[in-house]
């Protein structure tokens, strides 16, 4: 499937948005992401600005709602500034003061590493009590699916879906959390919970993956068994859904697959 871009967009869309930003140039794509919808990058005489657009039928619509939802409840500093959202025209459109910089390097030995872990363990300071007004319950979370639900309660808002590509290196070298789509309210725990594989997916064991992670006051305050089961319901999730979504998805979830098994296989052995 060809990804949409900013000439997909009804007319009437588009004439808002550049009502609204006023661009001084073309819209250009940005690469990334796994929904299959308009990602581009507006220059304007306030600065560069982020647009992402969705059709309303398609089945990550309300992502992208919850995303908007979210990004207004953050406190200023974790996030890009929403801008502008709106639902028109049969689409779901976001714009986003665009943050320049680059995705963290995950890989074992890499600069990036405590910095991203820094920034988590302060993430959530600021985040509880939880600012988004009546988000969906982690306990509800399809993560957990058959888990026994009574350990994931907190009120923390949550991402629930950090990994490298959620996460940017600012150029002034702050950690920041984008793409809000799966918020949820939880432990604050969970967050880290989430990044861990992530670093196993980037080269990391299992042992040397939980030690960087168990820096995060949060993570070490959790109880070992939660964690435990969390872990197996992550990786069971990911198998439910492993031929689900596009190929580059798939491709994704299958690595995630062992990932999990390894983070797993790791914890029943210590």
């Amino acid at each position: 499937m060809t990804t949409p871009t900013w000439g997909d967009l009804p007319t009437a869309v588009r004439a808002r948005l550049e009502n609204d930003l006023a661009p001084t140039g073309p819209a250009t794509p940005v690469a990334g992401g796994f929904t299959p919808g308009v990602r581009v990058h507006v220059p304007t005489a306030e600065g560069a600005v982020f647009v992402k657009a969705i059709r309303s039928e398609s089945g990550v619509a309300d992502m992208y709602r919850a995303e908007a939802a979210a990004n207004r409840s953050l406190p200023t500093g974790i996030g890009p500034r929403l801008l502008i959202s709106f639902e028109s025209d049969g689409w779901v459109v976001l714009a986003f003061d665009f943050i320049a910089g680059r995705h963290p390097d995950l890989t074992p030995g890499s600069p990036d590493l405590q910095p991203v872990i820094d920034a988590i363990g302060r993430l959530h300071d600021s985040l509880t009590p939880c600012p988004l007004p009546d988000p969906p319950d982690f306990t509800t979370n399809p993560v957990l699916h058959e888990a026994e639900r009574q350990q994931f309660t907190g009120d923390a808002l949550l991402h629930c879906d950090l990994r490298a590509d959620n996460l940017l290196v600012a150029e002034d070298g702050q950690i920041r959390v984008i793409d809000w789509a799966w918020p949820h309210r939880g432990p604050a725990w969970i967050d880290t919970a989430f990044l861990l594989p992530q670093l196993i997916l980037a080269g990391h064991t299992a042992h040397d993956a939980e030690k960087w992670v168990g820096q995060v006051p949060a993570y070490q305050q959790a109880d070992d068994t939660a964690i435990t089961v969390f872990a197996t319901a992550l990786t069971s999730y990911w198998v439910s859904r492993a031929a689900q979504g596009a190929p580059e998805l798939q491709a994704y979830r299958a690595r995630a697959v062992d990932a999990g098994r390894t983070w797993i296989s790791h914890r029943s052995t210590t």
